[in-house]
């Protein structure tokens, strides 16, 4: 069986049939995120909290848009240890597009305010 292959034929199908963007999510593919690049037509792709910023910012944002990859458990603890990985993530992915998100859902206890302060920080970067 081909390595992606009925994901890269649903989506082949859909942006056939439409002018839709496609985010894969490939979660944990790790170093084998070009080889899903090459195999799967999606417009963008969403990087899980995993995948280690140095090697998104020169192996995959080349080649796609990318979304992500702030680990919830940071985005729950909030603080400083929020503030270093929200400017780690502005620093590695800022100089080409990219849209900042989470590198997977939302913890249910992650108090509004860390949420409120994630949003501020990235709106004010430069």
């Amino acid at each position: 069986m081909e390595l992606f292959g009925p994901p890269k034929q649903k989506l082949a199908a859909i942006k056939s049939a439409s002018t839709a963007r496609i985010i894969g999510f490939p979660r944990g593919a790790g170093t084998e995120l070009p080889r899903y690049l090459e195999a799967v037509p999606v417009d963008a792709v969403g990087l899980d909290w995993m995948t280690e910023l140095r090697f998104a910012r020169d192996h995959i944002q080349p080649l796609r848009t990318i979304q992500g990859n702030l680990d919830p458990l940071v985005l729950l603890a909030g603080g400083v240890a929020l503030d270093h990985a929200i400017e780690a993530i502005l620093e590695a992915f800022g100089r080409r597009p990219f849209i900042f998100n989470l590198g997977h859902g939302i913890l249910p206890d992650t108090p509004i305010a860390h949420v409120e302060r994630l949003i501020a920080r990235v709106r004010n970067h430069v």
